[in-house]
């Protein structure tokens, strides 16, 4: 990119800041042409979030094929991840005041299914976790405990599941970045020229 440390830290600066205007495959490109690890895992974050047929043949080509099918591996953890998520509700742990367990835990599972499943997996607009949270809490709970329903409630507002999400994405992003991307040593333009 530049060999003038302080000429790369300003335009890396100014990458930065325009992150969120550049597409991702822009970003990816940058970081791969010009040695650049700063922004590299956010923007492989993006492209893993992103529809595969918003994706032009030439942006495809950009990010190189390593990094294509390595998002596309991703994409399929999370997709298969997503699936049991949404078929396994969290287990409930009954409340004292809890009266009719067996009837409790049948809507759990009922309403489990029919709402977070429904949301995640939705073939026309499957939710992010967090909105499918927000929407979920707002469903008739049946004839679920109220105290069962926000223990179980907090557990799963605690996203302990998704967590999985961004960990695998932020590893991957980072092993790539690793892989991929030498950053330039300025140690070696210090000394005189003889």
């Amino acid at each position: 990119m530049y060999l003038c440390k302080d000429a790369r830290v300003y335009a890396v600066h100014h990458l930065q800041r325009q992150r969120y205007s550049l597409e991702p495959t822009q970003l990816i490109s940058l970081a791969l042409k010009y040695n650049i690890k700063d922004f590299f895992p956010h923007a492989f974050e993006r492209l893993v979030s992103a529809r595969i047929n918003d994706i032009s043949d030439e942006e495809r080509h950009t990010v190189g094929s390593i990094v294509w099918n390595t998002m596309f591996k991703v994409k399929e953890c999370l997709d298969v991840h997503r699936r049991i998520i949404a078929c396994e509700a969290p287990p409930m742990v009954h409340a004292a005041t809890c009266m009719k367990q067996t009837r409790c835990e049948e809507d759990w599972k009922q309403l489990w299914w029919n709402g977070m499943g429904r949301f995640l997996l939705d073939g026309r607009n499957p939710q992010p976790y967090k909105d499918a949270v927000e929407r979920f809490e707002k469903l008739d709970i049946g004839e679920i405990n109220l105290d069962c329903w926000k223990a179980v409630l907090y557990t799963v507002k605690a996203q302990s599941a998704f967590d999985h999400e961004r960990t695998l994405i932020t590893r991957t992003a980072d092993n790539l970045a690793k892989r991929l991307i030498v950053e330039p040593s300025f140690e070696d333009f210090s000394h005189p020229i003889d």
